[in-house]
């Protein structure tokens, strides 16, 4: 009876072994398996994510192309002093000093589009200039830089609390030029 028992033990103890060593070896498996989906999750939402901020990009540069779009000869004369109030707005929330800002039409050959230039004549610092251009780029127009001339004009001693500072203010000679899309 002694020996039955034992045998009875010993076949239990084995089934308990081959029982937790084949759950296990399942639970592994299957652990191996998500694993691998949650990699390809990650993947294709990082893909999910960069086709989202192309298309917000893409979006902006249709609207940007859609609104520059016409089917006039030249610039009117409301667009272009819509754009120079736009410019000293622009230098105005900076507190830049305006020497002047003057259009030129400029005649093209080609009949594809329109360009209206600007020569705008700035003082201010460095960092004023820095903002100024980086806001200038998000408008929503066709805008090239065509030159970009900075010379200093002199240097201001700005006192602070307990230091003084010097603040070198520049003669920012900016041309830019505008364009529009003509319509076929």
């Amino acid at each position: 009876m002694r020996q039955q028992y034992l045998i009875l033990l010993c076949v239990m103890i084995l089934t308990a072994i081959c029982f937790f060593y084949f759950s296990s070896t399942s639970v592994d498996a299957k652990i191996r398996k998500i694993n691998a989906y949650d990699k390809r999750i990650k993947v294709e939402q990082e893909k999910l994510n960069s086709a989202k901020v192309l298309n917000q990009q893409l979006q902006e540069v249709s609207k940007v192309i859609m609104k520059s779009m016409t089917e006039d000869d030249v610039f009117s004369s409301d667009e272009v002093n819509i754009f120079v109030k736009q410019l000293a707005t622009l230098a105005d929330q900076y507190k830049i000093a305006v020497n002047s800002i003057s259009p030129k039409v400029i005649s093209s050959d080609n009949k594809h589009f329109l360009e209206q230039q600007y020569t705008l004549v700035l003082n201010c610092t460095f960092v004023q200039m820095g903002q100024f251009l980086s806001k200038l780029e998000s408008f929503d127009h066709i805008i090239k830089v065509k030159t970009l001339d900075v010379t200093p004009l002199k240097t201001e001693k700005k006192e602070g609390s307990s230091e003084i500072e010097q603040v070198t203010r520049y003669k920012a000679t900016i041309e830019l030029s505008t364009f529009k899309i003509v319509k076929e």
